[in-house]
């Protein structure tokens, strides 16, 4: 009998996740999120608490700025969440208590109960991909910040009077360390369209490619560097698409943290271990802390 159900909900999809009394975890089904985001939660709520009658809680995460404590967005650029109290909502349609939470602080959580972070209560999750963001856990909470906007690392400009950022600003590390950056400044050096896997295959065969790469990680370094001294985590998890990379990105990271940070050890530096599956672990994740029920889930899926 399945008692939890993670919701996560995207621009595009709602996926979902069941897990049961033995923590065993199972797929449920994905849905287009529609021209009605609300209303499709809420079908999406009931329909597979129709089916499963014997849920404790349902965990729901959604991108944007996220009142967790309240159950509500206050913004979201790709789903009309705002102002929506999502949490209540679902809890008054199925009866079944409720707990909303920001799809990247949840996929963190995820990381550190489940994953490369099991260990440490002090840590930070970096999703590397089009953007950069962190998920910072500080003494075992996720931290949310005054304004629920905790961990825009990506737009920190690292580069004085550096490149000109999709933000606006000039120097952020995004525009440098990003997955979507790399292979931006590679083509635009080259004249030939690339990817950051592309750009990483180059690498000792294009003086090009290691120039690019060079100035990833030295952004990157430079970032992450300010984020040790500010908040002393024990370890930090690199993320999203370009963690593929692993030790071919992750090794000269640590090197040049190593030159910055030379009166005090380096945070360990780790690739994260639950890829695509962290967001609906961490629903699940907060379906269990909504049931007020002790974590159970395993790191296993079908």
């Amino acid at each position: 009998m399945n008692r939890y159900l993670g919701i996560d909900i995207g621009g595009t999809t709602i996926k979902t996740v069941l897990s049961n009394e033995d923590g065993e975890v199972r797929q449920g089904p994905t849905v287009d999120t529609g021209a009605d985001p609300s209303a499709q939660l809420r079908e999406v709520a009931l329909s597979l608490v129709e089916e499963n009658p014997d849920l404790h809680g349902i965990g729901i995460v959604v991108p944007g700025i996220v009142d967790e404590d309240a159950g509500i967005v206050r913004y979201a650029a790709n789903v009309d969440f705002k102002g929506i109290p999502l949490a209540r909502m679902v809890e008054k349609a199925t009866g079944v208590p409720a707990r909303l939470g920001h799809d990247g602080r949840a996929a963190g959580l995820a990381e550190g109960v489940l994953g490369a972070a099991r260990d440490a209560s002090n840590y930070a999750v970096i999703p590397i991909g089009t953007g950069i963001s962190a998920a910072i856990c500080v003494d075992g909470d996720m931290f949310a910040g005054a304004s629920y906007c905790s961990g825009e690392i990506g737009h920190a400009p690292v580069i004085p009077d550096g490149e000109l950022c999709t933000c606006g600003q000039r120097g952020c590390m995004e525009a440098y360390a990003s997955a979507s950056a790399i292979a931006r400044r590679y083509s635009a050096k080259t004249g030939r369209p690339a990817s950051a896997l592309d750009v990483e295959r180059a690498l000792g065969r294009d003086p090009i490619a290691d120039e690019v790469w060079a100035d990833a990680v030295q952004a990157l370094a430079i970032g992450l560097t300010h984020l040790t001294l500010s908040v002393d985590p024990e370890v930090i998890i690199i993320g999203g698409g370009l963690s593929r990379a692993g030790d071919t990105l992750l090794q000269p990271l640590r090197d040049a943290m190593a030159k910055y940070l030379t009166w005090r050890p380096v945070p360990r530096i780790v690739k994260a271990q639950l890829g695509d599956e962290a967001g609906r672990l961490g629903a699940l994740l907060l379906s269990e802390m909504a049931a007020g029920d002790p974590i159970m889930i395993a790191r296993n899926t079908a």
